[in-house]
């Protein structure tokens, strides 16, 4: 075999069994996500704190002033950028929401309603979600809902926003907490799973 031939076949077949190590490398790699300070707009709630996973790729909220009691009804409307690493695209987005609720005898109970809007291209393909809708009819110290949303992403790596709308809606005798004064029982969780593009 001609060495100038032997030269090229070795090149090649080098940066081909570096870009499978590479691929492969990458495949196992977890990456983080960057998230930057999350708005609440509205009124209807204040985010207090955040604070990252040790996985790098979910969030915790904590809310106050976002309950609602005899009959009022809160609007929360949370908006997260985030920054998604090059290489990798958005799958699914978990969403878990964690509060009280009390309900006495008689009352008509209470409402978690709760909406997406994903924008940007690591994130976009799903301008919006169909409202879900919890409703309580029981006293439960600590509720917890999770929320599974399949996000289409428009693109691989990038910037993009989450946008959250939640409602808490009370009726006579209940009252419905999404919120951090009591920190074992207030807080949105989010955390957003990926795949290498």
């Amino acid at each position: 075999m001609n060495i100038k031939k032997f030269g090229v076949l070795l090149s090649l077949s080098t940066i081909f069994g570096m870009n499978v190590i590479a691929t492969t490398a990458l495949a196992k790699v977890s990456p983080s996500i960057t998230f930057r300070k999350a708005i609440a707009s509205g009124g209807g709630c204040v985010v207090t704190d955040q604070l990252l996973g040790s996985d790098g790729r979910s969030l915790s909220l904590l809310l106050d002033k976002f309950n609602a009691k005899e009959g009022a009804r809160q609007r929360c409307i949370l908006r997260i950028d985030t920054i998604i690493p090059s290489g990798f695209i958005v799958q699914n987005v978990e969403i878990l929401y964690q509060g009280s609720v009390d309900v006495k005898p008689l009352s008509r109970g209470t409402t978690l309603s709760r909406s997406y809007i994903f924008n940007g291209g690591a994130l976009g393909g799903i301008t919006s979600a169909r409202p879900i809708v919890t409703q309580f009819k029981s006293s439960n110290l600590l509720f917890q809902e999770q929320d599974d949303v399949f996000v289409a992403a428009a693109s691989c790596g990038g910037q993009g926003q989450l946008g959250i709308n939640m409602i808490a809606q009370s009726s006579s005798g209940s009252e419905i907490f999404v919120d951090s004064a009591d920190l074992s029982a207030g807080d949105v969780l989010l955390r957003i799973d990926l795949a290498p593009c």
